[in-house]
């Protein structure tokens, strides 16, 4: 299992940027804020990884089965008592298969299962939970959770 390390420098105010180690950015800002778009929310962004984690590892589970025309569409479904938390998230895999297809269809229902029972690191993740913890500049632990 690698370890990640992500910077998010601030652009300005509401407007950010999160760069890895091998270069690439993404822009972070809220939905509304017009003057940072394009951008992705970071709910938009969990969501994210989750449809390019289960997409790069159904790459892998069903290898065998073409699978090209695959889409992921993943949703957060939140109420009032989720207290400020994504409540359900739906990973939705679309794909028309050929009539009759039993075979590519029973390698890809494996390999979807495989991915969020076994593989799929941020999938995994977000059902069983993180230690999270907040360190300030003087190096103080000033939250944890998980």
């Amino acid at each position: 299992m690698a370890d990640y390390r992500i910077e998010t420098v601030r652009n300005g105010e509401r407007d950010w940027t999160a760069r890895n180690e091998r270069g690439a950015e993404v822009r972070i800002a809220p939905a509304d804020a017009a003057g940072a778009q394009p951008s992705f929310t970071p709910v938009e962004l969990l969501l994210a990884a989750l449809g390019g984690c289960g997409g790069l590892v159904v790459d892998r589970t069903a290898r065998t089965a073409d699978h090209d025309d695959l889409r992921i569409v993943v949703e957060s479904v939140s109420r009032p008592e989720d207290d400020g938390r994504v409540g359900t998230v739906r990973v939705l895999y679309d794909i028309t298969l050929p009539e009759g297809d039993i075979r590519t269809a029973e390698i890809l229902e494996n390999g979807i299962r495989l991915t969020h029972e076994k593989y799929c690191t941020v999938s995994r993740t977000v059902e069983h939970g993180a230690r999270v913890e907040a360190w300030g500049p003087d190096g103080t632990v000033l939250f944890m959770g998980g």
